[in-house]
């Protein structure tokens, strides 16, 4: 929509799945005076959007940065899982978790709406668990096959030295979904 574009400068989409007749996208960042990113959901029957806004956690790392989504990946019936991340690697890492969000009927989301999150899992100590520092960018999820899956981008991160790490989680324990991954 015309209104959105209008104040999209930059951290665009950053996740996309599915569910039933939407197309729900994860955008990186707030845009503008907005205090928070927007999940947009778009029909694509009816050709229209609408958009909630996501309440992200605040930055913890002793090194500052922002906190950001990363990916998002649907589980059906409006549920969703989000991967939100800081900007920090190292020692300095402190924000990788995965939340779900509950979203009921797509087709009765008010546009505008604050959303709530529960924290599903602090997915950190995976990431260090093989060894290494934790990465900075893990930007991909995926559910398959009832196990979570969790990647890093590897590149375009000064002093990366280029390791990408992909991690199966298991099945996870959805807590206010009252259910575990199909």
């Amino acid at each position: 929509p015309d209104a959105v574009n209008d104040i999209q400068f930059e951290f665009g989409f950053e996740g996309v799945t599915v569910d039933g007749d939407y197309v729900v996208v994860a955008f990186q960042r707030a845009w503008g005076d907005e205090a928070n990113p927007r999940l947009g959901i778009y029909n694509m029957q009816t050709e229209v959007w609408k958009f909630v806004f996501y309440p992200l956690d605040e930055p913890e790392s002793p090194n500052g940065g922002w906190v950001g989504l990363s990916e998002i990946s649907s589980l059906g019936d409006g549920d969703l899982l989000v991967l939100e991340r800081d900007n920090q690697g190292g020692p300095d890492a402190a924000i990788k978790r995965i939340y779900s969000v509950s979203l009921g009927d797509l087709d009765m989301v008010a546009d505008g709406d604050q959303i709530t999150k529960s924290l599903i899992r602090d997915v950190l100590g995976d990431t260090a668990a093989t060894g290494g520092m934790p990465l900075e960018k893990f930007d991909g999820m995926a559910v398959l096959g009832r196990h979570v899956w969790i990647v890093n981008d590897n590149g375009g991160v000064k002093g990366s030295n280029g390791e990408t790490q992909l991690l199966n989680l298991g099945k996870l324990e959805i807590s206010g979904l009252g259910r575990r991954i199909r």
